[in-house]
C-alpha cells in the first residue's frame, strides 16, 4: 500500500513535472514569442527610428541643397548683375575709348579741313593773281598783235616806200642823166636854129628851131619832174623819220 501510495505520490510528482515541463515550454514559447515581439518591436522601433533619423538627415541635405540653391541663385544674380556692370563698364570704357578716337580723328580732320581751306584761299589768290596775269598777257598780246599788225603794215608801207623811193631815184637819176645829155644838144639846137633864121650859114637844117623847141620842152618837163621826184623823196625821208626806219 505504501509502494503504491508512493508509486503514485511519484506519478503524481511526474505529472506535476510533466506539467511543470509543458508550463515551462509553454513560459519559454510565450517568452520567445515575446522575446521576437519585443525583438520585432525593438528591430522595428530601432529601424524606425533609424529611418527618421535617415529621413531626418535627407530633410535636412535637403533643406541645405534648397538653401544652397537659393544661395546660388542669389549668388547667380548677383554675378549676372556683377557681369552686366563689368559688360556695361567694358561698354562704356570702349565707348569712351572709341569716342576718344573719334574725338582726336575730328580733330585731325579739322586741322586738315582748316589746311585745306588755307591752302583753298592760297590757290584762289594764285588763281586770281593768275587771272590777273593773263589778263596782263592778254592785254600784252593785243598791244602786241596790234603793234605786229601795225609793224607788218609799217613793213608793208615801208617796202612800199622803199621800193618807191629806189624807183624815184632811178628815175631822177634818169632825168638827171637825159638832162645832161640834153643840154649840150640844146646848145648847138639853139646855134643852129639862130643861124637857119638869120641865114648866116648854109649848113643850118630848117628843123633847128622844132628840134631846138623839143628839146627845150623835155628840159622843161625833166626839171619839173625832178623837182617833183624831189619832193617825193622829201616826203619819204619824213615818212621814214616818223616811222623810225
Amino acid at each position: 500500500m505504501s509502494k503504491q501510495t508512493e508509486i503514485e505520490d511519484n506519478n503524481d510528482d511526474v505529472v506535476v513535472i510533466e506539467e511543470r515541463d509543458k508550463r515551462t515550454y509553454l513560459y519559454i514559447a510565450i517568452a520567445g514569442v515575446l522575446g521576437l515581439a519585443l525583438g520585432g518591436l525593438g528591430g522595428s522601433a530601432w529601424t524606425a527610428g533609424k529611418w527618421e533619423s535617415t529621413y531626418n538627415e535627407i530633410e535636412d541635405k535637403y533643406q541645405a541643397l534648397v538653401d544652397e540653391k537659393k544661395q546660388l541663385a542669389v549668388q547667380v544674380e548677383e554675378r549676372v548683375a556683377n557681369v552686366n556692370d563689368e559688360v556695361a563698364q567694358k561698354l562704356e570704357l570702349k565707348l569712351q575709348e572709341q569716342q576718344a578716337r573719334h574725338e582726336e580723328q575730328l580733330t585731325t580732320i579739322k586741322a586738315q579741313v582748316s589746311e585745306l581751306e588755307k591752302v583753298n584761299l592760297a590757290l584762289e589768290e594764285q588763281i586770281n593773281q593768275q587771272k590777273e596775269q593773263m589778263a596782263q598777257v592778254d592785254k600784252r598780246n593785243t598791244q602786241l598783235n596790234r603793234q605786229a599788225d601795225m609793224q607788218a603794215t609799217m613793213f608793208e608801207r615801208s617796202r612800199e616806200l622803199f621800193q618807191k623811193e629806189l624807183k624815184v631815184k632811178m628815175e631822177l637819176e634818169a632825168l638827171q642823166k637825159e638832162r645832161e645829155e640834153l643840154q649840150p644838144k640844146l646848145k648847138a639846137l639853139k646855134k643852129d636854129c639862130d643861124a637857119y633864121l638869120e641865114g648866116t650859114s648854109w649848113e643850118a637844117k630848117s628843123d633847128a628851131c622844132d628840134n631846138q623847141d623839143k628839146v627845150n620842152s623835155r628840159l622843161s618837163q625833166i626839171n619839173q619832174m625832178i623837182s617833183v621826184y624831189k619832193m617825193d623823196l622829201e616826203q619819204m625821208k619824213a615818212l621814214s623819220e616818223e616811222l623810225g626806219l
